[in-house]
């Protein structure tokens, strides 16, 4: 088949969650299928990120995404608009263009929209068979349940303009992928038909982390996640300042390692002590994050499911984590991973793992069975290999 896929990353380098979902839905769909890539492009894009995608695609196009901010005219504007404001004030003229214009001279079978800042950008009446896949609900549905005081009147109107918006974006296509059971029963709450969802979880390519061998650091702990993401900032102000004390006091000579980009304030406020490394941007965090006794993710907000954690899982690294850092995947506390909710039991969890090398084999090894049974990609690929298939007969009836 003709598929058109319009993602709102670029699908290369895989360096974040994202990217890695829309690279291995690339691959999936290039296998067997003749695929025309449409896509959004950051600050960091190079002409040879697309000339490493050429051999999977029929043709690679694309164009800059427009950031939010929140204080340009169209953004303060859109306080009056039905419209959620970050839909209004990121709205790319030249990316509607571009998916006219291929819809309209590329006879497509079908059409594949890559989360929202794609889908928004996708007609009703448009011919092919269409499918959004990963609509996300839980990351703004929980920004409004979780506000409290002056900011929970703006956070529920916010709320109630994204769940309108994502209804009527939901009607547009044949056929809606959530990651989990969780996006899942919010999606259906906001009167998406359930006939419609299909999960779709994210996932890795497990082949990739097979033969990553590296030696562990005492008392070595890390995080793959760039702090210029809200929630990841916030994890780590909330870990250094709350919980990693309580790490030291029993083992000193504990490190952290923070991988990814950050912003200056992240640097000046987490890296003057030399208990805490951030390394910047890295190709490849596999090597980090084998070579380290213990993953950490104390995430106290945000959405989706966490791939640093399934790629933690898969390199044999344990992963202490908080209960909304393990939202959206099937795994067991206390067998797959250890969760701890306040600073005490984490830092219990985190040197629990650090001491105890029985303890840390056991998590890993049930850790990996878990990735191998439900988050291979090769198994989610062939989920969507079946989705790709039926919607074009659905659709048609």
């Amino acid at each position: 088949m003709r598929i058109l896929l319009v993602s709102s990353w670029f699908p290369y380098p895989p360096d974040n969650g994202s990217r890695i979902r829309a690279h291995n839905i690339l691959k999936t769909l290039a296998a067997k299928h003749e695929v025309t890539l449409l896509a959004f492009t950051d600050a960091e894009f190079l002409p040879e990120h697309a000339d490493a995608l050429s051999p999977m695609c029929r043709a690679v196009v694309t164009t800059p995404r427009i950031a939010f901010q929140p204080t340009r005219g169209r953004a303060l504007a859109a306080f009056l608009s039905p419209q959620p404001r970050f839909i209004v004030d990121t709205h790319s003229a030249v990316m509607q263009h571009m998916l006219d214009e291929q819809l309209a001279h590329g006879n497509f079978d079908i059409l594949v929209a890559g989360e929202l800042s794609a889908a928004m950008y996708v007609r009703g009446d448009t011919r092919p068979a269409k499918i959004f896949d990963d609509l996300e609900t839980g990351i703004f549905y929980d920004a409004f349940a979780q506000a409290r005081g002056a900011t929970r009147w703006r956070r529920a109107l916010t709320w109630w303009k994204m769940a309108r918006y994502l209804r009527a974006r939901a009607q547009v296509f044949d056929a809606v992928t959530v990651v989990s059971k969780r996006e899942e029963m919010l999606a259906i709450e906001i009167a998406v038909p359930p006939t419609r969802l299909s999960i779709l979880p994210n996932g890795i390519d497990c082949a990739a982390y097979q033969n990553v061998d590296e030696r562990k650091k005492p008392n070595s702990l890390i995080y793959s996640g760039a702090l210029t993401y809200a929630a990841n900032l916030d994890a780590m102000r909330y870990f250094v300042r709350e919980i990693l004390p309580l790490v030291r006091s029993s083992a000193p000579d504990a490190r952290l390692t923070i991988t990814g980009r950050a912003e200056q304030v992240a640097i000046n406020e987490l890296s003057d002590d030399n208990a805490v490394l951030l390394t910047g941007y890295v190709p490849d965090v596999r090597p980090f994050i084998a070579s380290s006794r213990v993953c950490i993710v104390p995430l106290r907000f945000g959405g989706g499911t966490r791939l640093k954690i399934l790629e933690a899982m898969a390199l044999g690294t344990p992963v202490v984590s908080t209960g909304k850092g393990i939202e959206g995947l099937d795994v067991t506390a206390g067998q797959d991973v250890l969760v701890g909710d306040s600073p005490q039991e984490f830092a219990s969890h985190v040197l629990a793992l650090l001491r105890d090398q029985e303890l840390s084999t056991r998590i890993a090894k049930n850790a990996r069975a878990k990735i191998s049974e439900l988050y291979d990609w090769k198994k989610i690929g062939a989920r969507l290999d079946e989705l790709i298939l039926q919607v074009p007969r659905d659709a048609n009836g």
